[in-house]
């Protein structure tokens, strides 16, 4: 069963509708945005059964909805602007200019939800005070036809929110929350980007050195952070100067598949002499990471690193199927390219 979602300004009746719409087998809950921490929990949220929400911050992801759960029912509330911003100054003291300016970036995004999301319902805060509006409401996200027994019992209460105790546990949660955004900012412009799926045969996949691979791969840098649940930008907390010293000293090589110019993946391995036996060199791949919109990439990736070392001279390498991202998923993979499973890898943090 479909969830659904009502996107709403602040202060337009999204506490009541959450109650509204708690009914039967279906829970509706209010704002659990801010409980989200990951791309995978938003996911995970929309996994659950008979579940909805209504929502006073999520307008600006609303692509991201749509791209994980595209059958998810959409309900619009509308409220102008100036109505909401009186109503939120007479309860706090915000900074009027900043709010406004935030309210009207919101009632953007509402404007896209109406005009984009196909069966999207759009009504009138002021019109919430009518029960035919209300069943289409109701009858839009549930399975169920209007109970007007259910409607009269819960149109007369005044349902509100601690908007003190929110500001607080906005506050308090801050860092996290912007990270997701930002994750989520980082997902939705790379789409924007995608053109239909093609062939890695229109790639050219090469070795370069770490200065034209760090320039021109920040756009999928960002990606791979938020695939493996780091924010987009962590990718510049690497130890950059340490990648340097090991290219100058032969020891790193880089492989990428560039279409027209514009990187699409990338494969790092750092050498060294084995441990293990006297003159032969080991090789362990590190960060890898190849787009969706070509099929199949990942493979081309290793083939032409595994080629290029064999050209070196090394004897073996060394592969890891790492807990986050697709990491889970590569130890099939790398088997049946041939690799044996070698153990376990453990990590201990000091």
């Amino acid at each position: 069963m479909a969830s659904f979602i009502v996107y709403a300004l602040p202060r337009s009746r999204t506490a009541w509708l959450a109650r509204f719409l708690t009914y039967g087998e279906w829970a509706c809950g209010h704002d659990e945005a801010r409980h989200l921490r990951s791309v995978e929990d938003v996911k995970s949220w929309f996994a659950q059964p008979n579940t909805g929400t209504a929502e006073t911050a999520a307008a600006p992801f609303w692509r991201t909805v749509q791209d994980i759960s595209p059958d998810t029912k959409v309900v619009v509330v509308r409220r102008p602007v100036e109505d909401v911003l009186e109503s939120l100054m007479r309860l706090a003291p915000f900074d009027r200019v900043q709010l406004e300016a935030h309210l009207r970036r919101l009632d953007h995004k509402l404007d896209q939800i109406e005009k984009r999301v196909p069966g999207a319902l759009s009504v009138s805060f002021y019109d919430l005070a009518d029960e035919e509006v209300c069943a289409r409401v109701f009858e839009h996200c549930l399975p169920y036809k209007h109970d007007p027994n259910w409607w009269a019992a819960i149109s007369p209460i005044n349902v509100q929110i601690n908007l003190a105790a929110s500001i607080r546990y906005f506050q308090a949660h801050r860092p996290q929350l912007e990270k997701l955004a930002a994750q989520v900012k980082c997902l939705t412009l790379a789409e924007f980007a995608r053109k239909p799926l093609r062939e890695p045969d229109e790639l050219t996949i090469r070795q370069e050195p770490l200065e034209t691979f760090f320039r021109d791969g920040q756009h999928l840098f960002a990606e791979h952070c938020v695939k493996v649940g780091e924010a987009p930008d962590a990718y510049n907390m690497k130890n950059y100067p340490l990648h340097q010293a090991i290219e100058a000293n032969g020891n790193l090589q880089i492989i990428t598949a560039r279409c027209n110019g514009r990187m699409f993946g990338y494969l790092m391995t750092v050498i060294a002499p084995s441990f293990e036996k006297v003159g032969e060199q080991t090789a362990v791949h590190t960060t890898f990471y190849a787009s969706p919109e070509f099929p199949g990439l990942g493979r081309h990736l290793q083939s032409a690193a595994h080629a290029a070392l064999r050209e070196r001279g090394v004897q073996e390498v060394i592969l890891r199927a790492g807990p986050r991202g697709d990491g889970p998923r590569m130890g099939p993979i790398f088997k049946r390219m041939g690799a044996e499973d070698h153990g376990q890898l453990f990590r201990l943090q000091l």
